[in-house]
Parts: C-alpha cells; sequence; structure tokens
C-alpha cells in the first residue's frame, strides 16, 4: 500500500526532471512545432480506458515522425518485439504507469514540454514498444548508396536519420546489454546519405590519387566466436585455444561499423587472411589501417609493422599470436593475452601496444592520434563515434584521409 501511494509522486519528480535538464534537455524542434489537439485527445481518451493504447501509440509515433518527439538514434524495438512475441496474450506495449501520466498531461497537471521530454526518454531507453517500421527516414531504401561489398535485405529500414551515415537494421533485432539492460541493436548497416555528398566529398577517396587500404579482422571475429578463444579464458572450455575458423556471413564485428564507412568513402578492403597468405600485398598500398585487428600471425605482424605508413584505427591491435590451418578451418591461440603463461601480454612483446588504458574508452569525447615509431595509435576505442553526427566523427575522418 505504502508503494502504490508513493508511486504516483516519484512519476511527477520523474517527469519533471526528465523535462529539464537534468536528464533530457528540450529539443528545438519541441519548442517549434505545436502539439495538435487531437494527440492530448488521444492521450486522455487512452487514460481514460476509451481507446487502446496501440492507438495512444498511434499519436506518439505522429510526434516522432513530425519531429515534435526528437529521437535521434531509434531503439531497436525491444520492448514492441517483447510484448508481441506470444501472439496468445494481449501484447503489452506500455507500463501501467505511463497511462497516469498521459492523464495528467491531458488535464493539465502536466506541462507540454515535461511530457514530451519525458516520453522521449522513455522511447531512447526502449521502454515503450513504438514500431519502428511505422517511423519515418529522411531517405528511401532504393535511394542508400551502399559499397560494392553490401548487399541489404530487402526488410531492413532507417532508424537513425540524423547521423554522418544513413544506418539501418531490423526492427526488434535486439540484444540486451547485461550491465545497463538497455537494448541495443544486434547489427546495423551503414549508407550514404544523397544529401550529404559534398560532406562525403570532403572525406571520400573517389577521386584522390593516394592508394589507401583498411584491413578486415576475420581472425579477431573467430577468437571471440562461441567455443571461442574467449570461452577458454573465461574456464569454459579446456581445448578452445584451438578453434574453428568461420568466416563472418556479414561485417558485423567489432570495428565492422569502422570498416563499412571507410569502404563505402572509397577505401580499398582486404581481409588478414589476405596479408597472412601473401605478405607482400600491403606495399601495394600507401596507406594500411588496421581495425582491431586482436589476433594475426607472425606472417601478418611483420608485414604491418614493415610498412612505412601504418594508422592503428583502434588500441588492442597485433595483441595475440595465432597460427592458421586452412586445410582444416581453424586457428590456434600460440602466445599472448596471459597465453601459455599467465606474465605473458602482448604474444609479440610489441613496444607499442596501446591496449591499456585506451582499449576501454568508448566514449571517444577527446579522441586524438598520436605519432609513434609503428605509426599512427589513437587514445580510444571509437566504435560508437562511427553512429554519430558529431564534428569530431568528420574530422577523424578528414584527419584518416590526411595521415
Amino acid at each position: 500500500m505504502v508503494f502504490q501511494i508513493q508511486f504516483p509522486i516519484i512519476l511527477i519528480i520523474l517527469f519533471s526532471l526528465v523535462g529539464s535538464s537534468i536528464l533530457v534537455t528540450n529539443s528545438s524542434a519541441q519548442e517549434e512545432h505545436q502539439i495538435p489537439d487531437w494527440v492530448k485527445n488521444v492521450a486522455g481518451w487512452w487514460a481514460t480506458n476509451d481507446i487502446s493504447e496501440k492507438e495512444f501509440l498511434d499519436g506518439i509515433e505522429y510526434l516522432i515522425n513530425n519531429n515534435i518527439i526528437y529521437i535521434p538514434f531509434m531503439p531497436c524495438g525491444a520492448a514492441a518485439a517483447a510484448a508481441t512475441s506470444d501472439p496468445t496474450l494481449e501484447a503489452k506495449l506500455i507500463p501501467d504507469w505511463v497511462k497516469n501520466v498521459a492523464g495528467w498531461w491531458a488535464t493539465g497537471q502536466i506541462e507540454d514540454a515535461d511530457f514530451l521530454n519525458g516520453i522521449e526518454y522513455l522511447i531512447k531507453k526502449d521502454i515503450l514498444g513504438i514500431d519502428n517500421e511505422k517511423i519515418l527516414g529522411k531517405v528511401p531504401i532504393e535511394d542508400v548508396k551502399f559499397s560494392s561489398s553490401w548487399t541489404v535485405n530487402k526488410d531492413a529500414q532507417v532508424f537513425v536519420s540524423s547521423s554522418f551515415f544513413e544506418i539501418y537494421g531490423r526492427n526488434g533485432d535486439c540484444l540486451i546489454d547485461t550491465k545497463d539492460g538497455i537494448s541495443k541493436w544486434k547489427s546495423t548497416t551503414l549508407g550514404l546519405n544523397p544529401n550529404k555528398m559534398d560532406q562525403y566529398n570532403e572525406v571520400a577517396l573517389w577521386n584522390d590519387p593516394q592508394n589507401a587500404v583498411v584491413v578486415y579482422p576475420y581472425f579477431t571475429f573467430a577468437a571471440y566466436q562461441p567455443q571461442g578463444f574467449y570461452d577458454y579464458f573465461r574456464g569454459n572450455c579446456d581445448d578452445c585455444t584451438t578453434t574453428k575458423f568461420v568466416q563472418p556471413k556479414s561485417q558485423y564485428t567489432s570495428s565492422g561499423k569502422a570498416h563499412q564507412a571507410l569502404t563505402l568513402l572509397g577505401y580499398s578492403s582486404i581481409t588478414d587472411i589476405d596479408i597472412d597468405k601473401n605478405p607482400s600485398i600491403l606495399q601495394q598500398f600507401d596507406k594500411v589501417i588496421i581495425l582491431h585487428n586482436e589476433y594475426v600471425t607472425r606472417a601478418m605482424f611483420d608485414a604491418i609493422t614493415s610498412h612505412p605508413n601504418v594508422i592503428y584505427l583502434y588500441p588492442n591491435a597485433l595483441y595475440a599470436e595465432i597460427e592458421v590451418n586452412y586445410i582444416d578451418e581453424t586457428i590456434t591461440l600460440i602466445r599472448g593475452h596471459n597465453y601459455p603463461e599467465p606474465e605473458i601480454i602482448n604474444g609479440f612483446d610489441w613496444p607499442f601496444d596501446n591496449t591499456h588504458p585506451y582499449e576501454y574508452d568508448s566514449f571517444c569525447y577527446d579522441m586524438e592520434f598520436y605519432k609513434t615509431v609503428a605509426g599512427w595509435m589513437t587514445n580510444c576505442y571509437p566504435e560508437n563515434l562511427f553512429l554519430a553526427n558529431t564534428e569530431q566523427l568528420f574530422k577523424i575522418l578528414q584527419l584518416i584521409k590526411d595521415l
């Protein structure tokens, strides 16, 4: 009973905080657009059980599509997917307590800005079951340009319209983060927005004579798969220091976003397999960009570290030595990552290893390149940066081009 009495008070505090700059800043879109009266009416009708929650969500989706609620990065739709996963049950797309808030807003007890910012916050946290397929992207799928190595499933859809790249994913294709409980996209595909071609031209290599290549980390992808090296490191598998080498069917893996971005911008692409089989291949290129190539062969290590112009875009590169059996299609951990002895950190005893502490900074608020004898290195793990629409991303892409 005490919980029921205090709960509305908590909600008022929550929505008041969300409406202020403490949790979420008011978007300019909300200040420029007026909410149609029918949306508030819909909220009131839902609060009094005169319409369904899906009809209320139609009103919320209208507000999103008309930039009255500003959602620069749509959640993956875990709430909607979970609510509709069992067709025998009535879908529950909105927590019960939100109905009280809708009623307060409809009767003038909550200001428009507080309600809108509160709903915006709940959408971003994937608490409301918004159907992403009803959210309009600014660029139709058929107008988006992809690199020649990419194909896009017909049911792909825009879920970000304000990023530097257009970003596509499947509604409900979610992964729940065990640390914070927030749902995230399992996989995403980047595309070029035709309306931003002038910006792309400044950072792309389409009309640039330089010959640069980005190296995709297939070996590292395999190391992270089930029955891979990390099952061994966790103590879940005694013989997983040898694991099946399976090439990913798609390029959705750690540092995959950087690979997508750079190939879209005209960078050539090879894999670590290409280097391992033919180390001299790197001599064809003026600049080599290494991603999260954590597990590499001795042949790869020697070829990469002997190249005169290498950009290590991610910390933790060239960290552990492996061997590859192309007949059995397996990779075997040889040395590094505290193996075979705990005191062995970098498998090549590489003095330029910048894993610690930079690998664990995934926010990259102050990303920088610094020069070493081995090449250019970064001070953070920039994977999420490629989903942003910040000046920082543009500057980073410009630097990669100019280094």
